[in-house]
């Protein structure tokens, strides 16, 4: 009975734990990312104030020469330089100095500097698809020369961050992998601290069930003896008792058959808890059925000048527990006569296909607000409506247990006019 509660704990407690572990990581990542690619972006603003500080230089030696870069470096400045591009360019846009080892970027380079539209000082990203198999990726930027505000020439930069990139990227798939393992770990942690925090509710249940399993046979006894007793009592001195007495003793009688149907509700629901209920399945005739309720209800419906309709097709036959099927019957039928208006009717139809048979049981009373409906099959539930007439909450909960037992089903809806209507539905197979 509690697993799928237990299910819901752990589900509820991994989503949030889940939850808690996206925020965190990802909050990290975009934080170590964005300082990360912030140093990219100095990188390169460096890269272009040291390159205009050079061509200002060429500019002011009038040395418009296209030197080469100092050949003697070290293997760490060679990778460097293999992996960044710089173009110098004066006012006139003559070409003071280029450098770029990466082929693989010609195209976009040309494009970059034959593009007028790029705005100064703004970092611009681009990638390549190189031999249709690797994507490069590449920061660049263009950086005006100015002197008094007097423009002298520009300079374009670049840095290739194919490694940085794919860094990133494998960092956030790590990260991915990690909280996907975790998901395990969280999911066992959440198991067993359901486990924990279910034992004691269990325990109580358990002891809660007992008790009314219990109760239910203590008191049936009693009970039975009362009622045996006020018969007899009535029977043998019924020309001696006054008018009050004979009152009296049909009151206590009337308290203890609801006493006793309270009792057997409750020892029925117990046993389904239990998974004692058992049944026993046999084919008997549904008609005959249906005319056993209708004669069993008819002078009830007629005390509160209620009309009993019943369309009865003949020969129908089914396979379930006779007694089960009476049981719920009896159950809708007596709700319906309880909460129908006076001088009202109230429609038992059958009906049948392939697949199942339907029986429904169609009233005139108050109907089922939309806020009931979910919860009406709920042990002891009363719907606001209801409260004024006398019940427990447990016929329409016994109704459904006695229907699932039988591989069949209840369903209710609220008429348009007035009333609701419960069907059961028998399934064939």
């Amino acid at each position: 009975m509690f697993t799928k509660f237990k299910e819901k704990i752990v589900k509820d407690y991994c989503y949030l734990t889940v939850l808690l572990l996206l925020f965190v990581s990802f909050s990290l990542y975009i934080v170590g990312f964005s300082i990360s690619y912030k140093s990219q972006l100095s990188h390169i603003k460096m890269l272009a104030i040291e390159e205009s500080e050079d061509l200002f230089y060429k500019i002011n030696t009038k040395d418009l020469k296209n030197f080469p870069k100092d050949d003697d470096n070290s293997p760490e400045e060679d990778n460097y330089f293999n992996k960044i591009f710089i173009y110098e360019y004066t006012k006139d846009h003559q070409l003071v100095f280029e450098h770029n080892n990466m082929e693989w970027s010609e195209k976009s380079i040309t494009k970059i500097i034959n593009d007028n539209s790029l705005s100064f000082h703004k970092v611009y990203f681009d990638f390549n698809l190189v031999d249709n198999r690797h994507l490069k990726y590449l920061i660049y930027m263009r950086y005006p020369l100015l002197e008094n505000n007097v423009f002298l020439g520009e300079v374009y930069v670049g840095i290739e961050i194919t490694h940085w990139v794919r860094e990133q990227i494998r960092i956030f798939f790590i990260l991915l992998i990690i909280i996907s393992l975790s998901l395990f770990f969280v999911r066992y942690v959440a198991y067993k601290m359901a486990n924990k925090a279910m034992q004691p509710v269990v325990q109580s249940f358990e002891q809660q069930k007992q008790f009314i399993a219990n109760a239910s046979h203590e008191l049936r006894t009693p009970l039975s003896i009362i009622m045996s007793g006020l018969t007899v009592l009535k029977t043998d001195d019924e020309n001696n008792l006054s008018k009050f007495s004979i009152d009296t003793i049909d009151d206590i009688n009337d308290e203890s058959l609801k006493m006793k149907k309270l009792i057997d509700n409750l020892l029925l629901s117990a046993r389904n808890t239990n998974n004692t209920l058992t049944v026993h399945s046999t084919k008997f005739n549904l008609n005959n059925l249906i005319n056993k309720i209708y004669t069993k209800f008819s002078l009830l419906a007629k005390n509160k000048q209620i009309t009993l309709k019943i369309s009865n097709p003949p020969n129908i036959f089914i396979t379930a527990d006779m007694s089960h099927i009476e049981q719920i019957l009896a159950i809708l039928v007596d709700n319906a006569i309880k909460y129908s208006d006076e001088n009202s009717s109230i429609f038992i139809t059958i009906t049948e296909d392939k697949q199942c048979i339907k029986i429904a049981i169609k009233d005139s009373g108050p109907g089922i607000s939309i806020e009931d409906l979910p919860h009406i099959f709920k042990p002891f539930y009363r719907a606001n409506n209801t409260r004024t007439y006398y019940g427990n909450g447990l016929g329409l909960s016994i109704a459904q247990i006695l229907a699932q037992k039988n591989h069949s089903n209840i369903l209710v809806e609220n008429n348009k006019e007035k009333g609701s209507c419960f069907t059961l539905i028998i399934s064939k197979n």
